[in-house]
């Protein structure tokens, strides 16, 4: 299997990795909720960028393998470093409210501190509209060497935001020195 992957483009390879993290990273969200990890919104959406993620992944794949369309694969690998880079930024903001450098959206915290009782029965409806659903994003519920889970979102989608920018970069190269023969033979006999 190994031997298959190495065979692959750069491109190929960097949709694979991608695509694999992706569904890593998801399948793990998926075990700490089943533990009673209840995530926040801000984790939603973190997990919403890497079903993007993964599904440009297969696209490209498909596009480079069934098809053969090269350009498309590198197009689509083109796509995933702007979603990974948009996963790096969200994580990176989640990791910046949970460590207190700046406040979560008002959609994520807690609008009433604990014991707080409404005054009135607008107050009690006001209240059931506007609280969140899931814990509050300031607060990190699991922490491994200080590194809570958006922390290590965002090294890993830092990391494939990297490696699929260079795809992306390298396939573009490729695309042009493919065109340049093309348009010297063409213009070779031109006075």
């Amino acid at each position: 299997m190994l031997a298959a992957f190495q065979k692959r483009t750069f491109t190929e390879k960097a949709l694979i990795v991608g695509g694999l993290a992706s569904a890593g990273l998801l399948a793990g969200a998926q075990i700490f909720q089943a533990f009673g990890y209840a995530p926040c919104p801000l984790c939603l959406d973190q997990r919403s960028v890497h079903w993007l993620a993964l599904a440009v992944a297969v696209v490209g794949l498909i596009a480079q393998t069934v098809f053969k369309a090269r350009i498309a694969a590198a197009a689509t690998v083109g796509a995933a470093a702007l979603v990974y880079a948009v996963s790096a930024g969200l994580s990176g903001y989640h990791s910046g409210v949970e460590w207190k450098f700046w406040p979560g959206p008002k959609s994520c915290s807690s609008l009433a501190s604990e014991g707080d009782l409404p005054a009135t029965v607008e107050d009690l409806a006001a209240g059931l509209d506007s609280r969140i659903v899931g814990p509050s994003c300031e607060d990190a519920q699991w922490r491994l060497l200080g590194v809570s889970m958006a922390g290590y979102n965002f090294l890993v989608s830092s990391g494939l935001f990297a490696l699929t920018l260079a795809a992306a970069l390298a396939a573009a190269n490729e695309a042009r020195r493919a065109r340049r023969p093309a348009n010297n033979a063409a213009g070779a006999g031109a006075p």
